[in-house]
């Protein structure tokens, strides 16, 4: 097995809320000292943790804080974004220069979209602590990560601010820092954000938001980017009914209203698709809506098996297989239909259905949008 990987002499995700550190997405997080980054001014980005990380990676070897997020899902024949976006670019330097970085202001968020948790979403926090633990997966089965979680921020608030200053100090000192994306929660939530914004001159900047917030809040910040070259991430992949229930939180009306919106303003949009099972059922309507005008790019759900694209009834597998012939041959729709070559074993199938079945109770949301063969082989019953 080959455990290279250049993303981790690249890139960085900052958590301002929790001081967490993830030397790539999905990286399991150190937790950094504001004493340490204040006596250490430029090496945000160099923590002994890191460097001792990179350097394993140049002797061909596992690290730790990468197990989490993919070396262990391709232990079991599984995707991970390690692989789907893996690059031939090869760093063989372990102080390498941060390029591209992700920061998290906060995790406010008005959704619960379906592939999200609490520890990403203040609402799917609410949810947790309203209504008790789910019984499908691990990261929805116990309520102790939503519990830390509430600790860390409860007292982290008093060190938000400064913490956050010396985050733009860094930006400030990354010479060759190269893109700067702004992710939540809900970016747009965030009275930060502005300030952010101020600190970022010379890099490409993107802001990645499910436009959960009101169309006078999303009009109000549009005005003050005009003469900004900001470019939108809209994470979104499906239509309708279904984009109601991954995206519980926005009304598929309201969606398209500020996606016209941003248009109307000249503002750059792509899409951040999330292939999940349920997505697959009209994503192929919502790629042929925005194909054209828009980039489209995909991420995959690893840490949640049940709702991964495999796990569906061979009726719907057929169906998007013929339903995609006209795009068989493109990379995007080749990982897809690559995945549903998988069998779903019977745990997945009864995770997935405890999991729509309370995610729609908590919601109200009936479940006679899904397709009949699927409910019935998912067991679903409104």
């Amino acid at each position: 097995m080959d455990y290279y990987c250049s993303t981790k002499f690249t890139d960085l995700e900052v958590h301002v809320q929790g001081r967490l550190l993830y030397n790539c997405c999905r990286a399991y997080p150190e937790r950094i000292s504001i004493d340490w980054l204040e006596q250490n001014p430029g090496r945000l980005f160099h923590t002994d943790t890191m460097l001792q990380d990179r350097k394993l990676m140049l002797e061909d070897k596992p690290c730790a804080s990468c197990d989490f997020g993919c070396y262990k899902y391709e232990r079991q024949g599984g995707m991970s974004v390690r692989l789907t976006d893996k690059s031939d670019v090869f760093i063989s330097d372990p102080e390498s220069p941060l390029r591209h970085l992700q920061i998290v202001l906060s995790t406010d968020c008005n959704l619960t979209c379906a592939y999200c948790g609490p520890q990403w979403s203040t609402s799917w926090n609410r949810d947790i602590e309203k209504n008790g633990p789910y019984d499908a997966g691990a990261d929805l089965q116990s309520n102790n990560w939503s519990s830390l979680w509430s600790r860390i921020k409860q007292k982290s608030r008093s060190t938000d601010r400064k913490f956050f200053k010396l985050i733009m100090k860094e930006i400030s000192l990354a010479k060759d820092l190269k893109s700067v994306n702004v992710v939540g929660g809900e970016p747009l939530l965030n009275n930060s954000l502005e300030s952010l914004l101020d600190q970022i001159t010379d890099q490409e900047l993107s802001i990645t938001s499910g436009l959960g917030v009101s169309t006078t809040r999303l009009k109000n910040f549009v005005k003050k980017i005009k003469n900004r070259k900001v470019k939108f991430v809209v994470s979104a992949e499906s239509t309708g009914r279904v984009f109601e229930f991954l995206r519980h939180g926005i009304s598929w009306k309201d969606f398209l209203e500020r996606i016209d919106l941003l248009n109307d303003h000249g503002v750059e949009i792509s899409f951040s698709s999330t292939i999940t099972n349920v997505s697959l059922f009209n994503f192929v309507d919502f790629y042929n809506m925005f194909k054209d005008k828009h980039q489209i790019r995909l991420n995959w759900v690893i840490e949640r098996p049940w709702l991964m694209p495999h796990v569906i009834d061979d009726h719907s597998k057929q169906k998007f297989v013929a339903d995609t012939e006209v795009y068989k041959n493109l990379p995007e729709f080749k990982q897809i239909l690559k995945s549903l070559k998988a069998k779903a074993d019977d745990k997945d199938r009864r995770n997935l259905s405890d999991f729509i079945k309370q995610f729609s109770s908590r919601r109200n949301i009936s479940m006679d949008f899904l397709p009949k063969h699927f409910r019935d082989w998912c067991e679903l019953r409104d």
